[in-house]
């Protein structure tokens, strides 16, 4: 049974707009399998309503196949109507109550015709603006939504009453869905699936780990198991450059030059590939935190691969492929040997989202404004070798406040925190932002802490997975 969990703020906010006395228009987008249809479908329910879910055809086409399904969910007879305005006019009219008309997946129409957006303004503007109709369109391109839809470029500007990036699920929801696995294996299979809840609701309940990676992404019928390639088939003609650089990245080669490097892919290429991927949400251009929104931001960025499941394939899957048939279980053993250091970073992101949770509800020392990963060269060295990383640095600009965190999934003694305090403090000193001014603060965030209410009372932030899983604010 798939679970729907966690998205009340998005139900509220749908039902807001739908008790209003006039039209809506809002725009739902994200990565697909994130779960936006499965959103409007509940929040659709005992409402007067259609679905049509968009088809890459000419603009004739498309009205005639949206007539077609909708007329069929009305139970009445098709009309012969070629133009979009006359068309969602026509469905609007169809019942005396508030009607909820819902066009998923938005950016195959506008492949299938550029002007498919304004046929959709001359709609909303000549009829359903007045008509107090709610109109939802969904899409999963990120980047075709942001510029099409969105975009101060798009003919629907300024008429949205909203709009609903749907994120994946957070770490701490995955207890909802595993609710009698353990900490440790719910960070194993959040560091494969993420919080795509289609993914999730693959994975068995009864099974360990291991035994639904190789039970449900190592089997060749399985949908996990081509899932990575038949994302990027569906969004890209030509999906081969991207599987190289995707699988570049993965590796560690997190620069222009790297990734061209590894690719053999022109440099000059490389960033127009990136930006695609980007737009389509499975990777993610960084800074240094301290950089992010200054002058010097052009300066010193990366890409890392930000969709988990997308990076799981491409580390593990996608460089083994040719053993699956041969021998599938040295791929499992490859996942076994190394899968507690991939975790290293996956706890980060964990981690970065427990301290934002504690931002958001005031329990630390002070309100940061931003937070990331920090990494710099160390100051005084020639030719600039030596460098530092920071796993988490959170700032405010007014206040002054800088708090450094040091992420380690592992166990650690009290004599660990005690060394890895003091290394944070010496790498504290190489970052360069109000160094005179700064009140600073230091954290460490462990898989568990020995003894850590009394290192807690020498004035130590010190968090682990019992603080993440088991809050009051969960």
């Amino acid at each position: 049974m798939s679970l729907f969990i966690n998205r009340t703020e998005e139900l509220e906010f749908l039902e807001s707009e739908y008790s209003r006395d006039s039209s809506s228009l809002v725009v739902i987008y994200g990565r697909k399998r994130v779960g936006k249809t499965e959103l409007v479908l509940k929040f659709k329910a005992g409402k007067p309503s259609v679905y049509y879910l968009s088809q890459k055809l000419d603009l004739e086409h498309q009205v005639e196949d949206f007539l077609e399904k909708t007329s069929e969910q009305l139970g009445i007879y098709q009309p012969k109507i070629t133009k979009w305005d006359a068309a969602l006019k026509f469905i609007a009219q169809q019942t005396s109550e508030k009607p909820v008309i819902i066009i998923d997946e938005v950016p195959y129409l506008i492949e299938g015709n550029k002007a498919s957006m304004s046929a959709f303004q001359a709609a909303w503007d000549m009829y359903l603006k007045d008509a107090n109709v709610m109109l939802i369109l969904l899409g999963s391109s990120i980047g075709m939504m942001e510029n099409e839809v969105l975009g101060y470029k798009s003919p629907l500007y300024g008429r949205r009453n909203g709009q609903i990036k749907v994120e994946p699920l957070k770490f701490i929801h995955m207890a909802q869905f595993f609710p009698a696995k353990d900490p440790e294996e719910l960070v194993r299979i959040y560091g494969c699936l993420g919080g795509v809840p289609a993914y999730l609701n693959k994975f068995e309940k009864d099974l360990s780990f291991m035994e639904n990676v190789d039970k449900n992404i190592l089997h060749r019928a399985t949908f996990l198991y081509d899932e990575a390639i038949f994302l990027l088939k569906e969004e890209l003609r030509e999906p081969t450059k991207y599987e190289l650089i995707l699988e570049a990245i993965s590796e560690g080669k997190t620069r222009v030059s790297e990734i061209s490097q590894r690719t053999y892919i022109p440099v000059n290429n490389i960033p127009k590939y990136l930006r695609v991927l980007i737009g389509l949400g499975f990777i993610s251009k960084e800074w240094p935190v301290v950089l992010k929104g200054t002058r010097n931001i052009k300066t010193g960025s990366i890409y890392t691969i930000s969709d988990k499941f997308m990076k799981f394939w491409y580390t593990y899957i996608y460089p083994s492929r040719s053993l699956m048939e041969v021998n599938r279980n040295m791929i499992s053993t490859r996942i076994n040997d190394s899968y507690n250091r991939y975790l290293g970073q996956v706890f980060e992101d964990i981690s970065r989202q427990y301290l934002i949770d504690l931002n958001n509800s005031d329990r630390l020392p002070f309100a940061f404004e931003r937070i990331g990963r920090q990494w710099g060269t160390v100051p005084g060295q020639q030719n600039n070798k030596k460098t530092y990383e920071i796993d988490l640095v959170a700032l405010n600009e007014r206040s002054k406040d800088m708090l450094f965190v040091e992420c380690e999934w592992k166990t650690l003694t009290s004599k660990d925190v005690t060394k890895i305090v003091r290394d944070l403090r010496e790498k504290s000193s190489y970052v360069n932002w109000y160094n005179e001014e700064r009140n600073e603060h230091f954290a460490v965030i462990a898989k568990s802490i020995e003894n850590k209410d009394k290192l807690k009372d020498k004035g130590l932030m010190l968090f682990d997975m019992d603080d993440i899983l088991f809050r009051d604010d969960r």
